[in-house]
């Protein structure tokens, strides 16, 4: 189908995230055994000019995993796309979903006026904290920017009414990277995606999508949980590429709501 995304199946690789998606419980089994492992290490990423040191999972430096405490290639890709000035964020506030280490959305920091990162898992809230805490404490250059996170379960109407009364201001974008890699995860985020771009208080009205194909099911299931909750998503031009060694293909959407809403 077009406009799908694929995985260079002639290298013999045992990439655990292919084909993920069809055995919800098994994952789960796995999600939970990597949140036992608190081994961080301190590690720097540099993007353009900037250098962003974070606290990682040390099972990061040889392999990604399924868990939010390592550094996912959907992170590489909306990285670049930002640091190569594609996007202009200049004072802008912008949430993130799934933030987990944060090094997305701090690099956002860099050039916005407001950030907030989110994740749903108290243990992986922890380390995000952590370092957006030692950014401040690395170099007070950014000084007058706004980092800061909170939780949000996707689906949580709770969780989502805490983040617009938090910030009445609203934001004027909301991004993810690489969080579509569980089938069962893509209703409650568009749904959430779907409550805040209809809030009043969201100005631009989209969401940037960071994503990073595994397996077919989960990209043919991605639009079409758009389309469920009336969302339009189209590929960003020029944005497609493999990633990860080459392995896996990526590209970044924009979602919005659809006219007719």
């Amino acid at each position: 189908m077009e406009g799908y995304l694929g995985v260079r199946t002639s290298c013999n690789v045992g990439l655990w995230p292919l084909g993920m998606g069809e055995n919800e419980e098994e994952e789960e089994l796995l999600l939970d055994e990597f949140f036992v492992d608190e081994s961080y290490v301190l590690k720097s990423f540099k993007y353009g000019s900037n250098t962003i040191s974070l606290y990682c999972l040390e099972t990061s430096s040889t392999d990604y995993d399924l868990t939010g405490q390592i550094v996912w290639p959907g992170a590489e890709l909306l990285n670049r796309y930002i640091t190569q000035g594609s996007i202009c964020l200049d004072g802008l506030s912008i949430l993130e979903l799934g933030s987990g280490l944060g090094l997305t959305g701090i690099l956002c920091g860099r050039y916005c006026q407001k950030i907030v990162m989110t994740d749903h898992m108290d243990k992986v809230l922890k380390v995000l904290q952590r370092n957006i805490d030692m950014q401040s404490s690395l170099s007070d250059e950014h000084h007058n920017r706004t980092m800061m996170c909170e939780k949000l379960e996707w689906g949580n109407e709770e969780h989502i009414n805490n983040i617009l009364q938090n910030h009445p201001e609203g934001f004027d974008l909301i991004i993810g990277a690489d969080i579509c890699y569980q089938q069962a995860s893509l209703h409650p985020l568009f749904k959430t995606v779907k409550s805040l771009l209809s809030h009043e208080a969201c100005a631009s009205k989209q969401f940037i999508l960071s994503y990073v194909s595994r397996a077919r099911s989960i990209d043919i299931a991605l639009f079409k949980e758009a389309e469920n909750q009336s969302l339009k998503i189209s590929e960003i031009a020029g944005t497609r590429t493999w990633v990860h060694d080459n392995i896996l293909e990526g590209t970044l959407y924009q979602v919005q709501l659809r006219n007719d809403e």
